[in-house]
C-alpha cells in the first residue's frame, strides 16, 4: 500500500503518535551498510554488484543500447580468474587487502544468487537472457575454482 505524504502529515498534526509507526530507517541494504562502514563478506559484496549491474542492465535495456557492451564491462565488476574486482567508483577501496583464499567463490556465489532471484521474477525476455549469460558466466567461475 502506498502512503500518501500528504496525508500522513495531516494526521501526524492530529496525533503526533503516528510518526512511532512510520519507519524512517535505511530502506535498502547499501544504506543500512553505509551506517556501518565495515567490509562487506563477499556474498554480500557480490549481491550488492549484481544489485548495481541489473540496474545498469535495465537502464540500458531500456535505452535500447547493445548488452554486449555491459558484458564486456562485466570483468572489471565480477572477475572471472580470482583478482580483486574494481568497484564502482563511489563505494571507494576495496575493504580487504588481501582476501581469504575463498572470497571468490562466495562473491560469485552472492552475485549469481541475486541475479536470479532478479530473473525469476523478470517478465522482459531481453534482459532475462542477458541475466542469464551472467549466471552461467559465475557458475562456470565458481566450477573452475573448485576443479
Amino acid at each position: 500500500m502506498q502512503l500518501n505524504k500528504k496525508l500522513l502529515a495531516i494526521i501526524g498534526k492530529r496525533i503526533p503518535a503516528i510518526y512511532d509507526v512510520i519507519p524512517r530507517g535505511p530502506q535498502g541494504r547499501l544504506v543500512q551498510i553505509a551506517l556501518n562502514p565495515q567490509p562487506l563478506p563477499p556474498h554480500e559484496l557480490g549481491a550488492a554488484i549484481a544489485d548495481e549491474f541489473v540496474r545498469c542492465a535495465w537502464f540500458g535495456e531500456r535505452g535500447g543500447l547493445d548488452m554486449q557492451a555491459l558484458l564486456s564491462d562485466l570483468d572489471d565488476w565480477c572477475p572471472t580468474r580470482p583478482k580483486i574486482p574494481k568497484l564502482p567508483p563511489w563505494w571507494g577501496p576495496f575493504p580487504d587487502p588481501e582476501p581469504r583464499p575463498d572470497w571468490f567463490v562466495d562473491f560469485h556465489l552472492g552475485f549469481a544468487a541475486r541475479l536470479s532471484v532478479v530473473a525469476a521474477e523478470s517478465t522482459d525476455m531481453r534482459l532475462d537472457k542477458t541475466l542469464d549469460q551472467v549466471i552461467d558466466r559465475s557458475l562456470a567461475a565458481i566450477e573452475a575454482v573448485k576443479l
